[in-house]
């Protein structure tokens, strides 16, 4: 598991940089100001805060066993603000529109898009995890014999 926050980690934190940076990018002909201090957005700049921090715990110790368990114990923490992030729009008075989930208020034109990009960067997300997690794993066991076995069969393809 502690490997998987590891591969995962600076993937998700790629991920809110580029909602933030868009975010902000939309924000200023919309809203006229690249930033301001709402509730969602602050929220997202803490989880980006919370990604950084379990990056940099897991980098902090040579122990990987110590490093996982103090980052797991940051991800249970970061676990929190996702609460807040998603209800941060019906709990403070945001620039943000409320939540639509119980009206489908979504054009259907728009719908079919919207769901194919969100399951596009779903399954991106999980190859570029499962991909750092590969090489997490190879990285770790470097010194093993079966690594270079496994490299001297791939590099004579």
């Amino acid at each position: 598991a502690s490997l998987a926050v590891a591969a995962m980690a600076p993937v998700g934190a790629v991920y809110t940089f580029i909602a933030l940076v868009t975010g902000a990018a939309w924000g200023k002909p919309m809203w006229g100001t690249w930033w301001v201090w709402d509730a969602r957005l602050t929220s997202e700049l803490v989880l980006l805060f919370l990604y950084a921090g379990v990056i940099a715990l897991w980098h902090a110790f040579d122990d990987r066993k110590m490093a996982g368990r103090a980052a797991g114990i940051l991800v249970l923490v970061g676990v929190v603000n996702l609460p807040v992030i998603h209800y941060s729009v019906e709990w403070w008075n945001t620039l943000h529109q409320g939540s639509t989930r119980m009206q489908q208020s979504i054009d259907p034109a728009m719908r079919s898009p919207l769901r194919w990009a969100i399951a596009g960067f779903l399954l991106l997300f999980m190859t570029l995890s499962l991909m750092r997690m590969r090489n997490l794993i190879l990285l770790m066991e470097k010194r093993r014999p079966w690594v270079s076995e496994l490299i001297l069969k791939r590099g004579h393809r």
